[in-house]
This record gives structure tokens, C-alpha cells and sequence, in this order.
């Protein structure tokens, strides 16, 4: 895996969780991947490495599991993968 990408059901849940992130990891802005037909069309990349402690910060922040994704994002291009993770 490259990078873990954060999708959103709502503008408010992705600005919500820009806050909440971007205290425990470097979170980047980008859009939705192709692949993701889902959300807002705001995501958030971060390390893989990050990802457990960005999903306490977003249960902490009061976001609920519903109102976001993660998924796993390996390659680019054609050769890109990309995978939901589980759990909220």
C-alpha cells in the first residue's frame, strides 16, 4: 500500500475531519480517486502508517463510521489498485 485515502459523505465531515487529522498526521488534500464513485469528491491522503491514529482522531471528533471511508491505494495510473478498507 502507498497511501490510505480518506473519502467523505458530506463537505462538513471532510472540513470536520481536515481539523481532527491534521493533528495527528500529515493529511493532504485531494480528490476522490475514480475508482471511489462515492462521497463529497473531497479526500484526504495520508501515510500508511497514520491510519490508526486518523481513525481515533475522527471517532473523537464525533464523526460518525457512516460518514467516511478508507481505502487502500497502491500504483498509479492504469496499474493503480484500489481497495476499501474495514471498519469506519
Amino acid at each position: 500500500m502507498d497511501y490510505v485515502m480518506a473519502a467523505f459523505s458530506s463537505t462538513y465531515a471532510a472540513l470536520l475531519a481536515q481539523r481532527a487529522g491534521a493533528e495527528v498526521a500529515a493529511v493532504q488534500v485531494m480528490p476522490v480517486l475514480r475508482e471511489v464513485s462515492q462521497g463529497c469528491g473531497i479526500a484526504r491522503r495520508l501515510p500508511p502508517e497514520a491510519l490508526e491514529r486518523v481513525r481515533g482522531a475522527l471517532a473523537a471528533c464525533g464523526l460518525k463510521p457512516e460518514e467516511y471511508a478508507f481505502y487502500a491505494v497502491s500504483g498509479q495510473g492504469d496499474a493503480r489498485s484500489v481497495r476499501l478498507l474495514p471498519g469506519g
